[in-house]
């Protein structure tokens, strides 16, 4: 079984719009999480798809609660709602060519489209089905987003609705405020 599991947390990209572009950007994160996934790919193979998702879980977990405090000590707010922290958590993907569309926002709620995606794109170039792509989307981008949320406030619940059927299709986002 093939397992692809993307670290969008680092890959950093320098982004100057006067140099890169938005599609640069995309092909670059594309490339560094082609090979994260052969990495894991390899990993899985060694000790087991349970193991090697159980971890992938709790790196992206604590890494997402890392990013998450240093954007709320930068902003200087102790509690954001889900339209602030959307704003911050958000950079992150974006920052991988990820393209959202929001297409619901208010205090309590935010919902976004995720067109394009290098995530799945990497994970699909290594061969990985649709339902793969998805176990692992939910098991650590998702859970790095609703890590992250949380540090800016503890009521808040990030999760993937709708997962894409295809690289042309596009996943349903939601940041809420439970509170």
């Amino acid at each position: 079984m093939q397992i692809v599991i993307p670290l969008n947390i680092y890959v950093r990209l320098k982004h100057n719009s006067d140099n890169m572009t938005q599609e640069d950007i995309l092909e670059a994160a594309r490339t560094a999480l082609t090979l994260y996934g052969a990495y894991l790919n390899a990993t899985a193979q060694e000790i087991g798809i349970d193991k090697a998702l159980a971890i992938h879980t709790k790196v992206f977990e604590t890494l997402g609660s890392h990013q998450g405090q240093m954007m709320r000590e930068q902003s200087g707010t102790q509690e954001h709602d889900a339209q602030t922290a959307w704003r911050l958590v958000s950079t992150t993907p974006v920052s991988l060519g990820l393209g959202f569309e929001v297409k619901e926002e208010s205090p309590q709620r935010v919902m976004v489209r995720c067109g394009r995606c290098s995530i799945f794109e990497a994970a699909q170039s290594l061969g990985m089905d649709v339902k793969n792509i998805e176990a692992f989307c939910r098991a650590g981008p998702a859970r790095f987003m609703d890590s992250a949320a949380k540090q800016l406030n503890p009521d808040l619940n990030f999760h993937v609705g709708k997962f894409r059927s295809s690289a042309d299709d596009f996943c349903e986002e939601e940041l809420i405020l439970v509170r």
